[in-house]
């Protein structure tokens, strides 16, 4: 079985502690899924996801990951200028 590296920023790490998971957490991916289906088994909202870095590059939430990925789920709130360097700023959010 295929497993996928998943990581947290800002409040979603904290709430990744409060669950009292490990930040990275390894998943088991038993067949290739999307990075929002990912986000649905971990039982993110999709309110508290602003964006997915697929193997350190801003991805679409419909990406299909088929393991052996590295995923960051990023929550709103990142201070504009980051969001910028980060490859996901969008006017119409800002």
């Amino acid at each position: 079985m295929s497993t996928v590296e998943v990581r947290a920023f800002a409040k979603l790490h904290l709430l990744f502690k409060e669950r009292k998971w490990h930040n990275p957490v390894i998943m088991p991916l038993p067949k290739p899924m999307s990075a929002d289906e990912l986000r649905c088994k971990l039982n993110l909202s999709s309110e508290d996801v602003e964006a997915v870095f697929i193997n350190h590059k801003v991805s679409p939430l419909t990406t299909i990951l088929h393991g052996g990925e590295r995923v960051a789920f990023v929550p709103p709130g990142i201070p504009s200028i980051h969001r910028y360097w980060l490859g996901f700023y969008n006017e119409e959010k800002s």
